[in-house]
């Protein structure tokens, strides 16, 4: 009787299967990194750039093991199940609250970055407040049922978005000059380690791990799963670095903005029906911003259910999106917007992605908590 009734309350949107995961963990994170990392790799490691993004990816590799462990560790529960369970609730109340700040303003440089994006590719006469809140308010009604819809968004935009990226980016291998990326593997380890932080930051979404595997049907290999998801976002950073250079060179690299979409702008397929490719830049924007604002939205409500008690939650983002709609515009231009995210990236991302996850498995390990081995 129990168990009819629980599934009549959530709709069976509380369970997704190991690709769906997989799909979302990769929507989360493609987005602002691949689009501002070559620029970023360019200016702090220079032609290190390739190796900082391997050890980059290595280490996002070992978070998300660390997240994955500590999850399945407690039986189909998030991460501020775990943290209620364990810790005094005051502290478990507090780490909750640095959750929403923190996917409040992920979701706030989400839709400004949008909204600039449109604004130069398209409506440039139209105002960023009506590209913003139209966003807004659109995805706030893909996640009123749960995540399992927004899993099966992820699985079907993803293939959308990627499939076309590479074929733009062997559509420029004619014309790539591979000697910009001269000296390859010639180690400046200062450059390095720079290079690896940003190539880290870059990975930030990467923990809805510690959420989105709480909802997973069947854990057996989810960690090969979650690694993998890792493993080819880190592929695609690297391609898309390479292609940015080759085609630039690292000088003209560091004073682009946006290189990568700017690449794609250049790319003239013969016999093609398009004369530009900005059509279907925009359109792979929407779809990436759709669908890592769903997640984030997603994500804000579970926090709220979880840590609120709440029955009904349909609605519960709906609550935040005033506040991320007046963060979006707080920025006066792009480029405070890309100054408030290396602030949020040092301090706010270290903590969500590094801190906490950390301070848990490590007390966890000692303590002993949990159902399962570690």
């Amino acid at each position: 009787m129990k168990a009819k009734v629980r599934i009549k309350m959530i709709g069976g949107n509380d369970k997704i299967t190991k690709g769906q995961n997989l799909s979302l963990i990769i929507a989360s994170i493609l987005g602002v990194g691949i689009l501002s990392l070559p620029s970023q790799l360019a200016k702090s490691s220079g032609f290190n750039g390739i190796i900082s993004i391997i050890s980059g990816t290595i280490i996002s590799i070992l978070l998300v093991t660390m997240y994955t462990k500590l999850i399945t560790r407690f039986k189909s529960k998030t991460i501020f199940e775990v943290i209620d369970e364990i810790l005094p609730n005051p502290i478990a109340k507090i780490i909750d609250l640095l959750f929403i700040l923190h996917y409040l303003i992920t979701g706030a440089i989400i839709v400004r970055i949008f909204g600039d994006i449109i604004r130069m590719f398209l409506l440039r006469n139209t105002p960023l407040e009506v590209t913003i809140l139209s966003l807004i308010l659109a995805v706030s009604f893909i996640t009123r049922k749960g995540i399992e819809p927004v899993a099966r968004l992820a699985q079907i935009v993803l293939p959308l978005v990627v499939i076309p990226i590479f074929i733009l980016f062997l559509s420029l291998i004619p014309e790539l000059d591979f000697t910009n990326i001269y000296p390859v593997f010639q180690m400046n380890t200062v450059d390095v380690l720079k290079g690896i932080k940003t190539t880290v930051f870059s990975f930030i979404g990467i923990e809805i791990v510690l959420v989105s595997t709480a909802y997973v049907k069947n854990t057996d290999k989810i960690l090969k799963y979650n690694i993998l998801s890792v493993i080819f976002l880190g592929i695609m950073y690297l391609v898309a670095f390479i292609v940015v250079i080759s085609e630039f060179g690292k000088e003209q690299t560091e004073d682009l903005l946006w290189p990568t979409l700017l690449l794609m702008k250049t790319v003239d397929v013969p016999g093609a029906f398009l004369e530009n490719v900005d059509g279907i830049i925009i359109s792979l924007w929407t779809f990436i911003s759709i669908q890592i604002l769903s997640i984030v939205l997603i994500q804000s409500n579970i926090v709220l259910n979880k840590s609120f008690k709440l029955k009904e939650v349909d609605f519960l983002s709906m609550t935040l999106l005033p506040i991320m709609y007046l963060l979006a515009l707080f920025p006066d231009n792009i480029d405070e917007v890309y100054y408030y995210i290396d602030l949020f990236s040092n301090y706010l991302g270290v903590v969500i992605i590094l801190i906490i996850p950390l301070i848990l498995f490590v007390f966890v390990v000692i303590t002993k908590k949990g159902d399962n081995k570690i």
